[in-house]
């Protein structure tokens, strides 16, 4: 084979792979789970609610489960944003909604009806040894970031929107 073969071989190959690489930058594809460093070593997990449910429907971290209300699924937007859901609450056409820094509820996450609204569209930013920060198209000029409590903690453990600090709370893994 000749040597200039070789190249645009490799780079057709290498450009393939290219998007796979980008995909596994952000959120992963299908279901998976989500923690924070903070809460991983006691086994915490994020946990979905449903609308208008307790805490009036805010997300918060409790146990690690087997149950759908802790299994997420990221759906792209189109516009480099993702919806997200949980097993729990997709038949219901649930997502997960930024709040803002106290804002109402103190700011907590929350589940609502899917819409297309800014506080619905969410970004994973890779913050290195495989955790991300999550932020929505909301909240990102304020620079605030969504920030996962402790269970049991205040707001009964709900998550919330915060300036963005280099703190456990605000470092998310996703597990699959």
């Amino acid at each position: 084979m000749s040597f200039v073969f070789k190249v645009t071989a490799a780079a057709v190959l290498l450009s393939a792979a290219l998007p796979v690489c980008a995909m596994a930058e952000g959120f992963p594809e299908g279901y998976f789970k989500m923690t924070t460093m903070f809460r991983e070593g006691n086994n915490e997990c994020y946990e979905g609610n449903q609308r208008a449910g307790s805490m009036n429907g805010a997300a918060f971290m409790d146990s690690c489960q087997n149950v759908s209300g802790q299994i997420w699924k990221a759906t792209p937007t189109g516009d480099g944003y993702y919806k997200l859901t949980t097993q729990f609450r997709e038949p219901m056409n649930e997502c997960l909604e930024g709040n803002q820094r106290a804002g109402s509820m103190n700011g907590v996450a929350f589940m609502d009806s899917c819409q297309n609204v800014t506080g619905q569209k969410w970004k994973a930013t890779p913050a290195g040894n495989g955790y991300y920060k999550l932020t929505t198209q909301f909240r990102e000029g304020e620079n605030e970031c969504l920030e996962g409590n402790q269970r049991a903690g205040s707001m009964n453990g709900g998550s919330f929107m915060d300036s963005c600090q280099n703190v456990s709370g605000q470092l998310w893994k996703f597990v699959q």
